[in-house]
């Protein structure tokens, strides 16, 4: 092989190199809310079960998630629809920026609320992971008088549309969307909700992608 051959194939090594490397950042909203009028039956402990630990603020230069402020909000009508709805009470609505790793290495976002008290209304974390597919891991609890509420799922999604996970006492409708700056590649089809019809899904997905519209849902599920 010729030094010019030999170059061009460096080259392209290197940018091959340089995509894989390459990691993606991904803007993460999701309202936490309860059901005002939910039943009794979904899972709980009794309520001085342990829960998730310290706050986010420890963590948050330390695994490279940012909190992004209210302005940037894109899901203020959902939220603003739960909150009128006389159904539903909206108990956190979240917006923070981070790079998606796979599950070995996924960052988790630790979401706790305690308002005007030390106790800790919700607790927990959401955690995205990025593999062939994207999944979001939803691991929260919900402090109510004598008893603790869990939610835990994990599900695969697709980015920019709307995902509900939910239990009978409380449940996150979140969006995830790739953060494009100036600088930033094309996504690629696996993981930005393209058409999957030539691959082979995820074999560790929990379940299909539940995405809602711009509504509060009905009623809990039973």
């Amino acid at each position: 092989m010729t030094l010019t051959g030999l170059l061009c194939v460096l080259a392209v090594l290197g940018c091959l190199g340089t995509r894989a490397v390459a990691a993606t950042r991904y803007d993460v909203e999701v309202i936490v809310f309860r059901y005002l009028a939910a039943s009794d039956d979904g899972e709980q402990w009794p309520e001085n079960t342990t829960v998730a630990g310290d706050g986010f603020a420890s963590t948050t230069l330390q695994q490279g998630l940012e909190n992004l402020p209210d302005s940037q909000f894109a899901l203020n009508g959902v939220a603003g629809a739960l909150q009128r709805s006389g159904a539903y009470r909206v108990l956190a609505h979240r917006l923070w920026r981070q790079i998606a790793y796979d599950r070995h290495s996924a960052v988790p976002y630790l979401l706790h609320t305690s308002p005007g008290s030390s106790v800790r209304e919700v607790d927990g974390s959401i955690t995205l992971i990025r593999e062939r597919y994207l999944h979001l891991a939803v691991d929260l609890t919900l402090a109510s008088p004598g008893a603790l509420y869990r939610l835990d799922e994990t599900r695969r999604i697709r980015s920019g549309e709307l995902h509900y996970f939910d239990n009978p006492r409380f449940g996150v409708i979140a969006r995830v969307t790739p953060y494009e700056s100036d600088e930033s590649a094309p996504e690629d089809a696996d993981v930005t909700g393209g058409d999957e019809s030539s691959t082979v899904p995820d074999e560790e997905a929990d379940s299909a992608a539940k995405p809602v519209t711009d509504a509060p849902p009905t009623k809990p599920r039973e």
